[in-house]
């Protein structure tokens, strides 16, 4: 797998748009992840796949990593029990966690495959945050004109 593409999770998440991944490049986000609470220690963030899910928000080993590896999948979308509950998306903080993110990422590189993603990770990223959900249509993010 290649460096970029070493920086999707199992789980789908973009370890490559993180900021705890990001910090490395912007010392004012450095500072920002500090002052959250986050420990300087385990900052810049080296993504899922180099820390083997030991991921810095979680004080411990992502369960649904741990999941991927023994079950031996790159993805979980490869696994014969996709979907399952480590990946439902929850309305708990999803205003600040980029989880309900993951199954549409999964998707993404299921049907159009890694580079896809990577291509569109920002973009999603972004919808998620920034959009705003129109019934029938789907997330629209407003331009900042």
């Amino acid at each position: 797998m290649e460096t970029r593409a070493q920086l999707l999770a199992p789980c789908g998440l973009d370890c490559g748009v993180c900021e705890l991944y990001l910090s490395r490049d912007d010392k004012q986000l450095m500072s920002a992840l500090i002052s959250k609470g986050i420990s300087e220690e385990v900052l810049p963030c080296e993504g899922c796949r180099a820390i083997e899910g030991k991921c810095p928000v979680l004080g411990g080993t992502c369960a649904t990593y741990k999941c991927a590896n023994t079950k031996g999948v790159v993805f979980c979308s490869e696994c014969s029990g996709f979907p399952c509950m480590k990946l439902a998306p929850a309305a708990d903080r999803a205003d600040v966690l980029p989880h309900n993110i993951k199954l549409y990422n999964l998707c993404v590189v299921q049907k159009h495959g890694v580079e896809a993603l990577i291509k569109k990770s920002s973009e999603i990223k972004q919808t998620y945050y920034r959009g705003r959900m129109l019934v029938g249509e789907g997330p629209k993010v407003e331009s900042l004109h």
